[in-house]
Formats: C-alpha cells, structure tokens, sequence
C-alpha cells in the first residue's frame, strides 16, 4: 500500500494528514520538534503555573476551511463564536471606545449607522477604500491603496493590516489584504464572526488531529528532523534523516509542511519567502479575571505598543505584530512596559508586576509585502510526487491558520493523485 509521507507536524501538515487518513492512505508523519503544532500550539508554562497558547490567533466565520477542519476532528465546541460580529477598539490617545459591528446582507447598510462606524468615518470613507484596495495593482502596498489621509486608516486599515498580514500597511501588500476584506466584511455579518480557540490552540487544533492519526494507525515521529532529498527521474527516492536514508517507493508521495525557511533548505528550488516578521506575546497570570469593555475576549488598542489584549480565565495576553523592533528588547523591560500600559488603559493597579512570560516568534510569518506575496511558490513542484504546504506559499490568502489548512488540504490533494497515477502507471 501507498504511503505519503509528510514531514512538518505544524497546522498545514497536520491538515494534509488527516485528509490524506480520511481518504484512506497510509500516512508517516515525521516532526523535527518533540511535539506538534508548530507555530500554533498550547504548552503548560511553569512561570505561570498554567497552560498558555504561544500566540493569540482569531478565527472568522468566513474561515471555512478551518472550520471544516474542526468539524472533521470533532472540535466544534473548541471554539467560541462571538455573534452578531463584532470588533472593539480602545484608543490610547483619547480614550474613546468604539466597535465595529458590520450588518447582515450583502448591500453596507450598516455603514449608515455611526454607532457601527470608527468615530470620525463616514461611509463614504469605507466605499471609496474599500474600492481602492479593490483597484489595487500587485505593487501596490496597503498605504498606497488606501491612502493614509483619512480616520480610517488608523482606526481601521492599520490595525486590520497588521493582525492579518503582521505586516505594516506602509510596506504590506494590498491585494493580500483585499482577499480579507473580500472574504469577510463584503459577505456579510457572519462571515465577519470572530470565532476564539477558548480552551486553547492545542485542544482545538492538534490533539484532535493527533488522535485522529492515531487511531488509524498512522506512523507519527517526533524528533525527527529530516536533512534532505535524493531523487531520480523526476521524483523522490528516499528521505535522509539523521538515523540513515528512508525509502520512498515508486508509488509513494512526499509532503514538504516545513517552515519557509527550512524548506529551502531542502528544497532550495520551492523560492520560499525568506523575509519574515516577528510578533511578539505577553502574558500575565492575575489573581482574577479582567474585564474588557462589552465583557469581550479581546480589544484593539489604537496609538500603543500594545496591538491587542485578550483575556482567557485569569489570563491576560497582549500581542504585538510586526513587532521586529521591540522584540530586540530584554523580554524583563517588554513585560514591565506592557502591563504599565495596559493597566493604564484599563484603569487597573499596576503596582505589582504579575507572574509573566513573553514569547518572541521571531518568524512569525513571512513578510507580506508585494515582492514576497506576489512570488509564493505554488505546492507543485518539478518533482512528480512532491509538494510543498504551508500558509507561505501561494494559497491566495495571508499566513493565517485559514491559509495553513486550506495548503494542506491542496496539498493532500495533490498527493492523493499522484500516487493514484503512480499505481495506474504500474499496472499498465
């Protein structure tokens, strides 16, 4: 029987695992860390005495891939729906507090309503940029899309680019942040539902899938950090890790779901993206629960360092993208500058520096500019049974789960096909 082999047990590999598993194919799962997950993943951090995610992530109703995902593994009821949608923000400067709550429907009607609009926007501003995004030429960045003249550039684009695409809008590609407002706000309320991984990423998104794998009987390897490639006419022949040479058989399929940068180090032909960006997290174990303004799990902040803040239990985390200049501060002065801010801004005593934890992810995702999105390598490559998955290459949509697991499903895809050809071929 075929095997497809898949080397990368973070959100893209695990994805192409349980479809190729659910299609009925032996799979070999091989994962250089001592567990999976990737850059999306829970751990119990001793500092705080408590489990934590190691980024803060947001769903959309409008990520349907992800949620057939989680469908698939049982996982529903690992993410919290926050119906009818709606987005809060905070600015440091003035302290005003807003939401933005698109309405049901496909016509904008709820532009019409100021309490649903970032204070100062008309809806004329939310058209005319949005068309503009719309028109956008595949040099163009998000500044120069939209423009940087009106309220909604800073109330709106900036922070929306930066969670999105952990680009700056200055230097962020426009046609990716396009797809977003495509996919979201222009279909409608629901599609725009922020859907949050209440329990934790690991719950909802690995474990599942690790059970799921496992209970086919699916070989997963940990601590296996594959080296290279050998191949001949036209395919993968054998896979070297450390311990010796694997072989591939002729009708057997690989699945390259490394990071960017390792994958060029394999396979220096896919061009992956080599330019990323940092995000940065901190967290905080309080005595009790903060409550955020509407009672919301989480809240843009406008005119800070910190971009948002997120509660979960007794835990409070801030997030940072496109945060490579911070980051190069000493993780003790990031955690006693963030929690005096945020206290500021919440209006809570910040006399004592709660148990913390700050967590760099240097290559949070690739840099999404124009140069960078516009050359994503597609997951085919000059090899007839290897494929690349991740959410850096060419899935249309930014480095989002969303975009990991619609590349492993395209990937699965494309491998469950080859080895059906390689086995036609061998019968012929």
């Amino acid at each position: 029987m075929a095997t497809i082999h898949i080397i990368g047990a973070g959100v893209s590999g695990l994805a192409c695992a349980m479809r190729v598993t659910l299609a009925g194919t032996r799979v070999a799962l091989y994962e250089a860390a001592n567990h999976a997950g990737g850059r999306a993943r829970s751990f119990r951090d001793e500092s705080l005495a408590c489990t934590i995610d190691n980024g803060n992530h947001l769903l959309l109703g409008a990520n349907e891939a992800t949620r057939a995902y989680l469908s698939d593994l049982g996982a529903d009821d690992q993410v919290r729906e926050i119906a009818p949608a709606a987005f809060p923000f905070l600015d440091a400067a003035t302290g005003e507090r807003w939401r933005i709550r698109p309405g049901s429907g496909m016509l904008p009607t709820w532009l019409m309503s100021p309490e649903r609009r970032a204070p100062g926007s008309s809806p004329v501003d939310y058209l005319r940029e949005t068309y503009r995004l719309y028109r956008a030429r595949p040099g163009d960045t998000v500044a120069s899309a939209v423009g940087t003249a009106s309220p909604l550039y800073r109330a709106l684009w900036q922070p929306l680019c930066r969670a999105a695409l952990n680009t700056d809008p200055a230097e962020a590609s426009a046609r990716l942040l396009w797809t977003v407002v495509r996919e979201s706000f222009l279909r409608g309320e629901e599609a725009c539902r922020p859907m949050l991984f209440h329990k934790g990423l690991s719950p909802a998104l690995v474990s599942p899938a690790l059970r799921l794998l496992q209970d086919n009987a699916a070989d997963v390897r940990f601590s296996a950090r594959l080296r290279g490639l050998r191949w001949a006419d036209h395919r993968v022949t054998s896979l070297y890790f450390p311990e010796g040479m694997l072989r591939v058989a002729r009708d057997d399929a690989v699945v390259l779901a490394v990071p960017a940068d390792v994958c060029n180090e394999i396979w220096a032909e896919a061009g992956a993206p080599r330019d990323h960006r940092t995000i940065v997290n901190a967290h905080y174990r309080l005595d009790s629960p903060v409550e955020l303004p509407w009672n919301m799990p989480f809240l843009g902040i406008l005119g800070a360092e910190t971009h948002w803040v997120f509660v979960r239990d007794n835990v409070l985390s801030l997030t940072i993208s496109a945060a490579d200049e911070i980051a190069e501060r000493a993780s003790f002065d990031l955690a006693n500058h963030l929690w005096a801010e945020v206290g500021r801004l919440l209006n809570f005593s910040v006399s004592r520096l709660p148990p913390w934890r700050v967590i760099k992810e240097r290559r949070a995702t690739f840099a999404q500019t124009p140069a960078q999105a516009n050359n994503r390598p597609k997951p085919q490559t000059s090899l007839r049974n290897l494929f690349l998955a991740g959410d850096w290459t060419d899935t249309g949509l930014p480095a989002t789960i969303e975009g990991s697991v619609r590349s492993g499903y395209r990937a699965a895809a494309l491998a469950l096909d080859a080895v059906k050809a390689a086995a036609a071929a061998e019968e012929g």
